[in-house]
């Protein structure tokens, strides 16, 4: 079933929810007052009724209130139940698949998917994992459509103008799905890079969230203009003792060469970054972890 139906549906289900509970607890003052009622009858027609049996019927209104949560749980869970059986998602899958169309703002199936067709075009080996990341934000069909469609340079810059209007947070979760979606399968390729810092430029990034991008997503950079990688690596002699400790942590030995060394972090990366789709389990983890190995490669080089 496409998602974008079963979030039609979802959303159907969540106000059959609320009428269930509606109806729950229409019963339940019904059942209430016909306790209070039989106990009231009972009550004045003898005039020797123990006391036990003068509260039975107290004894059942609160036995019922006591189980309504419950029973309207079981009601709801059933529910649930049935419905993703139908969907074959989870209603937390749904819910995520929702938060995620929403961060990109109305119909993202106009507004994001030219970008994400270019980018995709730009490696179509990587067909699995693009698709492996896109599922949690498009429907199968607009997962065809963004690699199937050829949008022209005109209708990007179309779509710039219109992105350009937007708030900065919004476009910032724009690039966000960009970039998640370049560094799957192997890592960000020169032309990909070339694109999405292009695409920063045009959409008036601002330096924070351009040092914010690069920062976060250069480690995974399959290859390195040449006068950025001699920009980065500095003269500034260190004692090779101090930084032992960095060059183990990227498992390399003191005499590794400039070339080892980002080979080496940039193979770690692609194992430990915590936006890798294959480390969804191991988020903090992987944070914590990229923190030291960016941390070893700035001494290394400094």
């Amino acid at each position: 079933m496409n998602r974008n139906e079963i979030v039609r549906q979802y959303k159907w289900m969540s106000i059959l929810r609320v009428l269930v509970k509606i109806f729950t607890a229409l019963f339940l003052v019904m059942i209430i007052g016909v306790c209070i009622y039989i106990g009231g009858k009972l009550y004045l027609s003898t005039e020797f009724f123990s006391m036990a049996e003068k509260f039975s019927s107290l004894f059942v209104a609160v036995f019922i209130l006591g189980n309504w949560k419950s029973f309207m749980s079981y009601l709801q869970k059933l529910l649930t139940n049935y419905f993703e059986k139908k969907w074959g998602m989870s209603e937390k899958e749904i819910k995520d698949y929702i938060s995620r169309r929403e961060l990109l703002g109305d119909r993202p199936n106009l507004y994001v998917l030219p970008y994400v067709s270019r980018l995709c075009s730009l490696n179509e080996d990587g067909r699995w994992e693009q698709r492996t990341v896109l599922s949690g934000w498009f429907s199968e069909d607009e997962m065809i459509l963004a690699f199937e469609t050829d949008y022209t340079d005109s209708q990007i810059e179309t779509l710039n103008e219109w992105w350009k209007q937007k708030d900065l947070f919004d476009t910032k979760n724009l690039m966000d799905l960009l970039f998640k979606l370049a560094i799957a399968q192997d890592g960000i390729h020169n032309d990909e890079w070339n694109m999405l810092m292009s695409l920063m430029t045009q959409l008036k990034f601002n330096k924070y969230y351009f040092d914010f991008f690069i920062n976060r997503y250069s480690s995974l950079r399959t290859e390195f203009d040449d006068y950025e990688y001699k920009r980065s690596a500095s003269t500034e002699e260190h004692s090779v003792s101090t930084l032992r400790p960095y060059f183990e942590l990227l498992g390399l030995d003191e005499n590794a060469t400039d070339e080892e060394i980002k080979r080496a972090y940039h193979n770690l990366a692609l194992l430990h970054h915590p936006d890798l789709p294959r480390n969804a389990a191991r988020i903090e983890e992987c944070e914590t972890l990229m923190a030291k190995l960016n941390e070893a490669n700035e001494k290394i080089r400094k």
